[in-house]
């Protein structure tokens, strides 16, 4: 459990020695990328009034409505993550790829009930679909000068600690302490001493001048996924109308595992020889959400959709443990971890994200549309997407004394980081009788109030279509870039002077490369 000591650092992701449940979790399940089957990525995920492609059902239910025979399809995926980090004037490089599941969807079409009716089908979806890929690797390091991570540990122990044989590694051991100061003392990265009956705490990576001048690193893997679950129903009143809903289970599992080094390279004299201290972490979660579209056709070529996508909201559950490993010259080396303070046993957190409310509003013009499909045809696509990320939600479910607390501190820290953001998705195909071409883009705006702190998105996507007698094979490609900034730590204000983390600057790129095959029947 987090203690109030930790809570303002750790709210905003900024502390190394225990990141679990902070507002960056908030984002990372609020966020998506584009997503369905290689046609839908290839035109930029622009599907919100797209009808006829069965990805489209997973933006707007109402799409589920065009379609008057049934549907399957499933897509295999293959992305390749880098990443650049560029820390105190120093660039690494690091990449990461994996296979996977992109979307399987099957759709029951509906004919026509009654006689004479305007109400020309009602249809029904069922499916899985990939909404974001956390696989990924990023690497950074550079000397600094005044700042290490072990000047946390040791201000967190000099201002929370008495006894430090029973605080630091004895039954008395505290969640928050067990993550740092306790790693730190129980290795010797940190020790203490007694100055005129009173209890001082030092680092060994401080000289005996109070300099300190060491290598540092970052290196950290994740992995894992966000699908959701869709149940879906359409209609389609006299060809003009259609109206749908659908029912979503989001389900999210992410792992991550962090790890911070820094190596002496002071010319002065220090105790500190290295240490490294690992953050494993591992999210699994399950929500609920609702989402209601309409899609209208004043003109045969023209439709025009609009779509309101509820909060999910997300239960999930934390496991996590911190390990260090330190080399000092008067100790050598020493290993602790946070689970020799809880029997053995990793810490564990349950919580609740709520994310934000989505609204859309969609069109799509079809050229030269024919019966006759040797003649060539094809549309442009459009999506615009509001959301505000400044109205998630965090709820805790681990200690009644620190729960309320502890989502109001976080609540207060996401409307003060975050702003509502645009996403733009456009997307175009040209159809050459059974060979369709296709391009497209989308633009994820930047949460962040701050302007110092860009996250926005862009993909870049193209693909290629063959479609014959009810058979169809897609190929794509989506060419993702973003750029974020991360601090490892903040340091309080001290006696000595030392100071915070500088910031790194990171650039991602992923390639997606795509394969669907579908069936209609």
């Amino acid at each position: 459990m987090l203690k109030k000591m930790v809570l303002a650092i750790t709210m905003t992701g900024a502390c190394y020695a225990l990141r679990a449940q902070n507002i960056d979790d908030a984002l990372r399940y609020s966020s998506s990328i584009p997503a369905g089957t290689a046609r839908a990525q290839a035109v930029g995920g622009a599907l919100g009034s797209l009808g006829g492609e069965v990805s489209s059902i997973y933006v707007n239910p109402a799409s589920t409505g065009f379609f008057r025979t049934s549907d399957f399809s499933f897509t295999l995926g293959f992305q390749e993550a880098s990443s650049k980090g560029t820390y105190l004037g120093k660039t690494g490089t690091d990449n990461k790829g994996n296979l996977n599941i992109t979307n399987a969807t099957l759709i029951f079409g509906g004919k026509r009930k009654i006689p004479g009716s305007k109400w020309e089908n009602f249809s029904f979806g069922l499916g899985i679909n990939r909404t974001n890929n956390y696989n990924n690797r990023v690497y950074y390091s550079g000397n600094s000068v005044n700042s290490s991570q072990s000047v946390n540990y040791y201000l967190d122990a000099q201002a929370n600690v008495t006894d430090p044989t029973s605080q630091l590694g004895g039954n008395q051991t505290i969640g928050s302490l067990a993550h740092s100061a306790a790693l730190a003392w129980q290795t010797f990265l940190i020790s203490d001493t007694t100055i005129n009956n009173q209890l001082i705490f030092y680092s060994a990576a401080e000289s005996v001048n109070n300099t300190i001048n060491v290598k540092q690193e970052s290196m950290q893997t994740t992995g894992g996924s966000a699908n959701e679950l869709s149940f879906d129903f359409g209609t389609n009143y006299n060809n003009t109308l259609y109206l749908g809903g659908s029912v979503g289970v989001p389900v999210t599992h992410y792992t991550r595992d962090k790890t911070w080094k820094e190596t002496n390279i002071n010319t002065d004299n220090t105790n500190l020889n290295t240490f490294s201290v690992t953050e494993h972490l591992t999210t699994d979660g399950t929500g609920i959400n609702v989402k209601l579209g309409a899609i209208v056709k004043p003109v045969r070529p023209l439709s025009l959709g609009v779509t309101l996508h509820s909060p999910s909201w997300i239960w999930l559950t934390d496991t996590y443990r911190t390990d260090m490993t330190t080399i000092t010259k008067s100790n050598g080396q020493r290993s602790f971890s946070s689970v020799d303070t809880n029997n053995g046993d990793a810490d564990e957190s349950k919580y609740m994200v709520r994310t934000p409310w989505k609204g859309i509003v969609s069109a799509t013009y079809l050229f030269s549309p024919s019966a006759d499909t040797r003649r060539p045809t094809g549309f442009l696509t459009f999506d615009y997407e509001y959301v505000d990320y400044a109205s998630m939600k965090m709820r805790f479910n681990n200690d009644p004394s620190y729960d309320k607390e502890d989502g109001d501190l976080r609540n207060s820290a996401i409307k003060s980081t975050y702003q509502a953001a645009s996403n733009i998705r456009i997307g175009g195909e040209l159809k050459l009788h059974v060979i369709a071409l296709r391009l497209g883009y989308a633009l994820y705006g930047n949460p962040y109030k701050s302007s110092d702190m860009d996250a926005t998105r862009h993909y870049y996507t193209g693909g290629i279509g063959y479609r014959n007698k009810g058979f169809y094979v897609d190929l794509g490609v989506v060419i993702g870039d973003s750029k974020r900034q991360e601090q490892p730590y903040v340091t309080p204000t001290n006696a000595q002077g030392y100071i915070s983390s500088g910031i790194a600057q990171i650039k991602g790129n992923t390639t997606n490369v795509l394969a669907t095959c579908g069936w209609k029947f």
